[in-house]
């Protein structure tokens, strides 16, 4: 068959969209998953409490919940892709910076990570809304896929990294950098067409969410179930390997359960977007998903052995779940991808507030009670929250941008 220079061209440009997809995907979490494997080789070295231990990962998400108001306004004025590349580089430079120094670097190169990351989360699920509007659901899946298969490996290779002779932890974190190094390439190539008028294939977003979504009660229920099912995570992110030590699995254990919670996401995360785009409906896979989390959650708070293993299969298969339900619910429950935008910038700015409370309180709730018992509690009354607004977000309804009606898909 014949191409033309033309079509050539536009093949090339496609692949290399699909390619920028996937890398920044990968960014999204591997930068943060890869830290908590590592808390044990850097604690001590940096001579770093609980507190601060838990200040580490409350950080990124506090930056994803006060930066992203101002995402839609800057991918207003350069456009969703350029955007992105300014955040590869920034991200770079942050994962980078932050283990070649004391905890003032550490804290400082966290922030930058962070804003970085904010970028990725909150321009993707328009980006992919816009340019593959017919494989929402499969783009989706791919998309999870990457971010959640990074980070399962860097959970996993941190500890053997940091472990070989010529390596050490700041090695370990600062590896990551080489994946948003390679995106910001795909993104470069990517140039000629994204500065072609007539060949952009994003489309620009309004600075900041109508007035009428805040009156919406299925907006507020995507915002708080995307909170929640981050907060879940994140804090997992954070206190899992001290969890595990304390139930005597060693520091490499540790990090490879963790690797293996993240890989239970993997499936859940491509399957659940595709079969929420089929239905109507996605209240039963909303409620679902929080009670995988609660029974996940239950099992690993009770089990010592490697039956333990289960469990966070099951807890990462609601993770997954929720995850990518939380995706599909901004182009789900909008009609435009600037209204999806605007859902995305409300849910992830007010959902990551509400996800950044958990690390630092659970770490501190920890060292009061002098265990895990009452920080895995708060969690499975948090899984219970996610069911119940998973059934709100999920209706088979639209947000009006115009009023504070919802109106039902016919």
């Amino acid at each position: 068959m014949y191409f033309s220079k033309k079509d050539f061209l536009n093949r090339y440009y496609i692949v290399l969209l699909l390619l920028a997809i996937l890398l920044i995907a990968a960014t999204l979490r591997s930068p943060i998953s890869s830290v908590g494997p590592l808390i044990p080789f850097f604690r001590g070295e940096l001579e770093a409490s609980n507190a601060m231990i838990g200040l580490v990962n409350t950080l990124p998400l506090l930056a994803f919940g006060l930066f992203s108001p101002f995402v839609p306004r800057l991918s207003s004025k350069f456009g969703m892709e350029f955007t992105l590349l300014i955040a590869m580089i920034f991200l770079s430079i942050g994962v980078f910076i932050r283990a070649s120094g004391g905890i003032e670097l550490l804290l400082f190169g966290t922030l930058l990570t962070g804003m970085a990351i904010a970028v990725g989360n909150i321009l993707m699920p328009g980006l992919i809304k816009s340019t593959f509007p017919y494989r929402i659901g499969l783009m989706t899946g791919l998309y999870s896929v990457s971010m959640n298969l990074f980070g399962a490996i860097a959970s996993g290779i941190s500890v053997p990294i940091a472990s070989i002779n010529a390596f050490d932890w700041r090695n370990a974190m600062q590896i990551w950098s080489i994946i948003s190094l390679a995106a910001v390439i795909v993104l470069l190539l990517r140039l000629p067409v994204t500065r072609a008028g007539e060949k952009k294939v994003f489309m620009n977003v309004k600075s900041q969410p109508s007035r009428a979504i805040f009156k919406s009660k299925i907006a507020w229920a995507v915002t708080f179930f995307m909170g929640l099912q981050s907060l879940i995570p994140y804090s997992l992110f954070t206190w899992l390997p001290d969890i595990l030590l304390t139930k005597g699995f060693d520091e490499s254990e540790a990090g490879w359960l963790i690797a293996i919670y993240q890989l239970g996401l993997i499936p859940t995360t491509f399957i659940a977007p595709i079969l929420a785009g089929r239905m109507k409906s996605q209240r039963l896979i909303g409620c679902s998903a929080g009670l995988l989390f609660f029974f996940g959650l239950l099992g690993v708070a009770f089990t010592s052995s490697h039956l333990i293993i289960a469990f966070l299969i099951l807890t990462g298969v609601g993770a997954g779940t929720a995850f990518s339900l939380a995706m599909m619910f901004f182009v789900l429950r909008t009609n435009t991808v600037i209204e999806s935008a605007q859902l995305s910038s409300m849910a992830q700015s007010i959902g990551y507030i509400v996800a950044s409370t958990g690390p630092l309180f659970l770490g501190t709730i920890s060292e009061m009670a002098g265990g895990w018992m009452v920080p895995f509690i708060i969690l499975m009354a948090v899984a219970l929250c996610i069911a119940f607004l998973g059934t709100i977000a999920g209706k088979n309804q639209k947000i009006s941008f115009e009023s504070t009606e919802e109106t039902v898909t016919k």
